[in-house]
């Protein structure tokens, strides 16, 4: 079955030839191009920046001339990932789209229907002669899948609408009112060194894994243990047991990613070496109790291994295992207005052995300022007690829940009226591009919403046909409202 025989045909129209222009993030000139040449070849007033930021101006149809602007807004790029059988050049090549009329997909890739629905969708829109809608302003950004560059670049002097419908959502019937923002904090704890007794001394890895981890944002309302954390009980309940003095510390992959595992290597009085692996064994057993359900793999483990040249002192030792086991981590806020939303969360993601400190990376995410910034000033105060610094990166806004909305009014009553039902309104406990751009426009009612998509970002990736088709409806139901 051909994408030309699904409906709506326009839609699937503009997908195809998407889907036809490689546009991975980093590789999106030629679908910017595309994007400028449809907006040239309809006489639309457009503009495309450094960054590949495309923004193209519509006017109203007939009818719906002097009605406010509305924004529709979607993401160029796409992540790129094949089967490991797959010859095809993502770089170079557009993809392989098949269907059977109930799914679409890309043949041993990923579909990029995150987000290439939002611009058909849109480019639908620009086309037609029939469809009613009000002054329509295009935000079309580049790279939002490796740190939403593009809207970062985006230049917002020449828009003027106050309502803003993103299309970047994954799940029908879902609208999204809110997102976190995030700040990266570095934490270096210093720390001092003495030579190693090699004669009455033995050295052993401490090691926790095989927890789930998971995304920090998505995930973390689930309770998982934190690897880097357990890591820390393990420390201290082992220097109750015997003398401990921490050579090196490492743990967890990315400051967005739950740590499913982490290590320590220890040096010890020779004598005491039984005592350690006692006490791990112990530690073991208590958290297999404590944690069977919710971590059934967990392995906490304790290995001789070669004698180094030096280690940690006492003190900073105590210190380290103190900030390892006490500093805050984790869920530390519910929302008050979204039932079930985790409004503000720390996650600490990666933990790294210097020459002369160790550093803690954390992910700080909040759905308001104040959340973010409250929990930023406890991380702060604990650090510099115990004589660290905190240097701060990629700080970004949250997209705020507004108590007021008449953008949601109006797509709650719209899909009430297309669904015969009531939508599921929620927020997401993690960075969209609504955040950057609720930072750079002031007092901009926003929206979330798109078609259902599934195993997005891997090449089992699929979109449903029949949703894309119901929420081509409703957005057009929606339009035609908001004039």
């Amino acid at each position: 079955m051909l994408l030309s025989e699904l409906s709506p045909k326009e839609v699937f129209y503009y997908f195809e030839k998407l889907a036809s222009i490689p546009h991975g993030s980093g590789n999106t000139d030629r679908i910017a191009e595309f994007c400028m040449d449809f907006a040239k070849e309809h006489g639309l007033k457009a503009r495309r920046d450094r960054a590949n930021n495309v923004v193209i101006f519509a006017p109203g149809t007939p009818g719906y001339e002097q009605s406010e602007p509305v924004i529709l807004q979607g993401h160029l790029d796409m992540v790129c990932e094949r089967e490991e059988d797959c010859g095809l050049d993502m770089e170079k090549e557009g993809l392989e789209v098949c269907t059977d009329g109930v799914k679409v997909w890309a043949r041993g890739t990923t579909l990029g229907g995150d987000d290439g629905i939002a611009v058909a969708y849109i480019l639908a829109i620009l086309a037609s002669d029939t469809i009613v809608h009000p002054p329509i302003e295009v935000l079309l950004t580049s790279d939002e899948e490796i740190g939403m560059l593009g809207a970062r670049a985006l230049d917002v002097s020449d828009l003027n609408g106050k309502r803003l419908i993103n299309i970047d959502s994954e799940e029908e019937g879902v609208l999204c009112v809110s997102c976190a923002g995030g700040v990266r904090a570095c934490i270096d704890i210093p720390f001092c060194k003495e030579q190693v007794d090699k004669s009455a001394s033995c050295a052993y890895r401490i090691g926790v894994s095989g927890l789930l981890g998971g995304h920090s944002g998505m995930e973390i309302h689930k309770h998982r243990e934190n690897a880097i954390k357990m890591l820390g009980s393990v420390l201290a309940s082992a220097n109750r047991a015997c003398t401990i003095s921490l050579v090196s510390a490492t743990g967890g992959g990315k400051e967005n990613a739950i740590p499913k595992a982490a290590e320590a290597v220890v040096c010890l009085p020779l004598n005491q070496a039984h005592m350690l692996e006692h006490s791990v064994a112990e530690f073991l057993k208590l958290m297999h109790q404590e944690l069977s359900t919710t971590e059934p793999e967990l392995l906490i483990t304790a290995k001789p291994v070669d004698m180094p040249e030096q280690c940690m002192d006492q003190e900073s030792t105590k210190r380290l295992i103190f900030a390892l086991q006490q500093i805050p981590d984790g869920m530390q806020k519910m929302s008050p207005e979204i039932e079930g939303m985790v409004q503000t969360s720390l996650n600490m993601g990666t933990l790294l052995t210097e020459d002369n400190y160790v550093s803690l990376r954390y992910l700080i995410r909040s759905n308001t300022a104040s959340g973010k910034q409250l929990v930023l000033e406890k991380v702060t105060a604990f650090t510099e007690y115990l004589g660290g610094t905190v240097t701060l990166q990629s700080d970004y806004p949250a997209w705020e829940y507004r108590v007021k909305s008449k953008l949601r009014e109006t797509m709650i009553c719209t899909f009430e009226e297309v669904y015969q039902k009531a939508p599921e309104v929620t927020a997401i406990h993690a960075g969209l591009e609504c955040g950057i751009l609720a930072g750079k426009m002031m007092d901009i009612d926003m929206i979330s919403f798109g078609p259902t998509l599934s195993n997005v970002h891997t090449p089992k990736e699929s979109m449903d046909v029949a949703s894309v088709q119901r929420s081509w409806q409703y957005l057009l139901k929606v339009l035609e409202n908001l004039g």
